[in-house]
């Protein structure tokens, strides 16, 4: 039988460039006790920092039994968390894409309305088994030449 996934809340400043004041994530429980829950995140982040797919996390819950909110990190997954803002018709996605893609990269997508303009926000997974320094090259080209403006989320720097 499949875990029941829940959803984790995470508090964000409403005062930043996307305007969102919580966002949350999906993730499976990994531990029953009440009063220590730990979850792992079972999706990357499009504005929440700090937090990476399959990181254990510690979660308390709310009234409703299928949302927690967020306390902190128990355990790394080992991904790191990229967010893209990408014109819907920019011809260079395609080319920068398919090397990340080719690294294992792979992202979830929404389209957003900001004061530039509605662009296309790609959460971006890094696995632990790509080259993290040459995905950020690739990131760093796409931004150099306008293909998307990127932020960092969380980098997982190996020990």
């Amino acid at each position: 039988m499949a875990a029941r996934l829940v959803k984790i809340i995470f508090e964000l400043n409403s005062q930043d460039w996307h305007g969102h004041g919580s966002e949350t994530l999906w993730a499976v429980p990994v531990s029953a006790a009440a009063d220590d829950a730990h979850f792992r995140i079972e999706n990357s982040p499009f504005f929440a920092t700090g937090i990476g797919y399959l990181d254990v996390i510690k979660a308390q819950p709310t009234e409703d039994p299928t949302i927690h909110r967020f306390e902190e990190i128990v355990t790394r997954g080992g991904h790191s968390t990229y967010m893209l803002l990408v014109e819907e018709k920019s011809s260079g996605f395609g080319i920068h894409w398919s090397v990340l893609g080719a690294k294992g990269c792979s992202y979830e997508s929404m389209h957003i309305k900001l004061s530039i303009g509605e662009r296309l926000l790609l959460s971006v997974d890094i696995p632990p088994s790509a080259d993290l320094l040459e995905a950020y090259d690739v990131l760093k080209q796409g931004a150099a030449d306008g293909t998307w403006m990127f932020q960092e989320g969380y980098a997982h720097l190996p020990a």
